[in-house]
């Protein structure tokens, strides 16, 4: 069963909460001024803890859960600057075609389609009765047992 979104790292300490944003942040480039990843020490030194604590921390599911509803609430909140970089590109003198298909599929006017056929003419695919079902595994018995 799924966890209500008020549940979601309830069990969490602050001080995990507080890890679980910075680590959305630097995977996101947020944290440094040139937009550079800051290492796993460095993370852990601006928490507070040990290199190790941060570590299993992200082995357990529930800090996981915490961070990953955190990168999910921060690229929603992304949507209105990426339709808008979309638009830029749709409207530019030289539209992109790709930023164009992306619009239309975004707003369900334009799908992929896959046909798949099936020819049932096929005497391999025609459905056998009960009777030669029978004889069939009665043949497969007397072939696996050496009788014939």
């Amino acid at each position: 069963m799924a966890k209500r979104r008020a549940d979601i790292g309830r069990g969490l300490t602050p001080q995990q909460k507080r890890a679980a944003e910075l680590i959305v942040a630097n995977e996101w480039g947020e944290l440094t001024d040139n937009g550079k990843k800051k290492t796993t020490d460095e993370l852990a030194q601006e928490i507070g803890i040990a290199r190790s604590t941060l570590f299993q921390w992200k082995k357990d599911p529930e800090f996981n859960e915490y961070l990953n509803m955190i990168s999910d609430d921060q690229l929603s909140g992304m949507r209105t600057e990426v339709n808008a970089a979309l638009m830029k590109l749709v409207r530019a003198p030289m539209p992109s075609v790709k930023a164009i298909e992306l619009f239309m599929k975004r707003h369900a006017l334009l799908t992929d389609r896959t046909l798949v056929e099936s020819d049932t003419t096929s005497t391999s695919l025609q459905r056998q009765s009960d009777a030669e079902v029978a004889a069939g595994i009665l043949k497969l018995n007397e072939m696996v047992n050496g009788e014939e």
